[in-house]
């Protein structure tokens, strides 16, 4: 048990080291994060990384799935895709079972109301079933005594919700005239990047900042570059350990970045709205609205 409590809370360090600007969000970017993850403890803790390796190798998803795609690697990459693909997997699952509570873990919505909105518009408070909820069962699971498959998938879904937490929009709920009810982490924004682009969804603008390439290559050197970048040495940001504090911080990054303060105006999904006039920073109001 006392192996297991480590290998938690060196997965979690590990992950977080991931600078905040890139941490992890769409399928490829959270694969990049398990690239990072895999060589800070190979470089810190190899008998960490042994361990995890040895419980990911009982999650369900490795014998049907994943064996046989990292046995077509060099024995020096495999461990590594392990780890890639043990961060992925959250999203992989989700997309094909549609699993209900397991939806919810991936975020937290903090309300966000912009000054100068109607007094009737009445922020809702987060669900209680959430990604610091999930976060903290997940962390239980890994260090209890059920099977090391129930063990593994915890694991696994510790690797994919600290990359999560740290998304902007993974922390966020706008409630605004435009957006009564919530707009669902950015996800009911409709906006425009440049003139004559297409539009789409602001959570799925944030989503894809770093990377939608499955080029597992690029993916590996896409890592080695952020690594060179941001050296965990230095990090601030790393002195925080607690889960919650990383969703603050990312929720303040969304009011001022992605929201603009509130400043930022998309169209709401469904809605037309004539009026393709550019922002400062190259946000444009859609003509038309975004597909569901």
């Amino acid at each position: 048990m006392n192996r297991l409590r480590l290998t938690v809370a060196a997965i979690l360090s590990a992950v977080a080291a991931v600078p905040l600007q890139v941490a992890a969000w769409n399928a490829p970017t959270h694969m990049v994060t398990g690239s990072i993850a895999y060589r800070i403890l190979e470089n810190e803790s190899p008998r960490t990384v042994s361990v995890i390796k040895t419980l990911l190798e009982k999650h369900s998803w490795y014998a049907d799935r994943w064996r046989d795609e990292i046995e077509k690697l060099p024995e020096s990459q495999r461990g590594e895709m392990l780890f890639m693909l043990a961060a992925r997997w959250a999203d992989d699952i989700r997309m094909q079972a549609k699993l209900q509570r397991e939806t919810k873990w991936h975020y937290i919505n903090f309300s966000f109301k912009p000054a100068g909105e109607p007094e009737d518009i009445k922020p809702l408070p987060p669900d209680p079933d959430n990604i610091l909820s999930a976060l903290a069962e997940n962390r239980r699971v890994v260090k209890s005594q059920v099977s090391e498959n129930q063990r593994s998938i915890a694991l696994a879904w510790l690797f994919h919700l600290v990359g999560d937490v740290h998304q902007p929009l993974h922390t966020v709920r706008l409630f605004s005239r435009e957006y009564p009810y919530g707009d669902r982490g950015g996800n009911e924004v409709c906006i425009r990047l440049a003139s004559g682009r297409a539009p789409l969804d602001l959570h799925r603008l944030w989503d894809g900042l770093i990377t939608s390439t499955n080029n597992v290559g690029r993916l590996r050197n896409i890592a080695t570059e952020l690594l060179s970048k941001f050296p965990r040495v230095g990090l601030r940001e790393l002195d925080q350990r607690l889960a919650e504090a990383w969703a603050k911080e990312s929720y303040e990054i969304a009011v001022k970045i992605a929201y603009e303060n509130g400043n930022l105006r998309g169209t709401p999904k469904g809605q037309a709205s004539g009026l393709p006039r550019c922002t400062g920073r190259e946000f444009y109001i859609p003509p038309v609205s975004c597909k569901s």
